[in-house]
């Protein structure tokens, strides 16, 4: 199942979704903060799927 998350925050609900098998369709938050979190999240689940994590791991390190 798909769902939008707004005032998303820096995405614990989504976070909890997505662990559960739901996919994303959008968040919608204001705080500049939260948004680059919301990016960062999104990033580690993209390149999980791919079998990519090093470079997530360089990233954050």
């Amino acid at each position: 199942m798909n769902y939008l998350d707004l005032f998303a925050g820096a995405g614990g609900l989504s976070e909890g979704f997505i662990r559960e098998g739901f996919t994303p369709i959008a968040h919608i938050e204001m705080s500049e903060a939260a948004c680059y979190t919301l990016k960062t999240r999104a990033a580690f689940h993209y390149l999980q799927t791919r079998n990519a994590l090093d470079s997530y791991k360089s990233y954050i390190t």
